[in-house]
């Protein structure tokens, strides 16, 4: 389902638990998680989850607001800068659709998104 397609509501707890939970349905490998310090990645309903799937869920948290160590910022702002900065879109649906597009670009170039982030792109080989 495309990202234009589904309903926003505010993330909350509830949801992003949902979403762990349909990720870990997905997969058998573990999983590594490295979330900031939103309300809903550090509530007490979330620190129960992440106990309950201690076996196959390890989850690093980052200090509170340091984009530096948050290397998805470098992917969002090259998106921002090249996507969605100084462009209208009419509607919500439109800048939903221009951002998955952008993120579409980077689906067969780990390499890219690795040195986005400042890691060695011998990573990707090995995903």
């Amino acid at each position: 389902m495309s990202i234009a397609k589904l309903k926003f509501r505010r993330l909350d707890t509830k949801a992003y638990l949902a979403f762990l939970a349909r990720v870990l349905q997905q997969t058998k490998q573990p999983l590594v998680l490295i979330q900031d310090g939103a309300r809903y990645h550090t509530s007490r309903e979330a620190q129960a989850f992440f106990a309950e799937q201690a076996a196959r869920l390890t989850v690093f948290q980052l200090p509170s607001y340091l984009p530096d160590y948050n290397p998805i910022e470098k992917l969002w702002k090259k998106v921002k800068d090249q996507d969605t900065h100084l462009h209208y879109f009419p509607t919500f649906t439109a800048l939903t659709v221009r951002v998955e597009q952008a993120m579409l670009k980077f689906a067969n170039a780990p390499q890219e998104i690795l040195a986005l982030c400042g890691l060695p792109t011998e990573m990707a080989l090995a995903a």
